[in-house]
């Protein structure tokens, strides 16, 4: 397939924007993680926000309460407390640096293939040297990616690598960027990889390689979400003629911290899966539309209603 050109391809207006925007059209076209996120609740994440505030809360008290007090100094303090909880979510900040680690570890990696293609880097990569982490953390989930991509034999697309996808159907439309799309071997994948439901048929040629996605996490564990997310993958190589029929998918997940008990973990998606993912997905893109469309008319309703 040859390469398209850049005003061809889908691009985020800022770093932190919802939707795409394709040249040529006025419609929004959202993030690929935006859609499923809205499709399936995390309801941890709720209970993770709040133990987080609480734990914040007696931190602050703890520290604040280590001085002599009086009445007016109780006061105070109360007033102190609530200054400095008064700022951005602890939840929010812990996010955000999470998302920064992914990242700065997808930076590393995407340096390393491109490397390997004989091709330049993009843009700066973001490096282990950004502020809010260890850097040496953020080297060791890079290296540690790398070192699994090698055991595989992952061999990158030339085209693969960071890779923008993207629809075009009206009742998907949306777009993502893929780590990594190329090839490896397939006994390989297994001996380094955890079936998501073993295949019928488990026998594999040992000399047999095949197209695979494989999405990098530095997330603390894999979920069904990241699962839809690469069958979105597939279905957008799919409409873009980069593949005739779904391919593997593998989501790679690498460790933070040093204590993981997992340093690696990596979930293996055979194609015959696709077909389950990717109807969710469909599912969940008109679940998105539908909410969509239902906040619109109640900011309408909303508005009539100050007037």
């Amino acid at each position: 397939m040859a390469s398209l050109k850049d005003s061809e391809i889908p691009r985020l207006p800022n770093p932190d924007a919802d939707h795409y925007r394709l040249p040529g059209s006025d419609r929004p076209m959202p993030r690929t993680t935006s859609v499923i996120d809205r499709g399936i609740g995390k309801p941890f994440l709720t209970k993770w926000a709040g133990n987080l505030e609480r734990q914040r809360v007696l931190v602050e008290l703890e520290a604040l309460m280590a001085e002599e007090l009086d009445p007016e100094q109780a006061a105070a303090l109360v007033a102190r407390l609530q200054a400095r909880l008064a700022s951005e979510p602890y939840c929010e900040v812990e996010k955000n640096a999470a998302g920064a680690f992914g990242t700065a570890a997808h930076g590393l990696v995407e340096a390393h293939l491109r490397e390997r293609l004989g091709l330049s880097p993009e843009s700066e990569s973001p490096g282990p040297d950004r502020p809010g982490f260890d850097p040496e953390l953020v080297a060791r989930a890079g290296q540690l990616a790398i070192d699994w991509l090698d055991a595989v034999g992952f061999e990158p697309d030339p085209e693969g690598v960071e890779e923008r996808l993207w629809s075009v159907d009206d009742h998907l439309w949306s777009a993502g960027t893929a780590d990594a799309f190329g090839t490896a071997n397939l006994s390989g994948l297994i001996a380094h990889s955890s079936w998501n439901r073993p295949p019928k048929d488990a026998e594999v040629d040992a000399d047999i390689r095949v197209p695979v996605l494989i999405d990098l996490k530095t997330s603390k564990s894999i979920g069904v979400a990241h699962k839809v997310q690469t069958a979105a993958y597939v279905t957008y190589l799919l409409e873009r003629k980069r593949i005739e029929v779904p391919c593997h998918t593998c989501i790679l997940r690498v460790a933070k911290t040093a204590g993981d008990r997992r340093p690696t973990e990596a979930i293996l998606i055979h194609p015959d899966e696709f077909i389950r993912y990717g109807s969710a997905f469909r599912f969940i893109r008109r679940i998105y539309n539908f909410l969509s469309q239902e906040e619109v008319l109640e900011r309408k309703y909303w508005r009539q209603s100050k007037s």
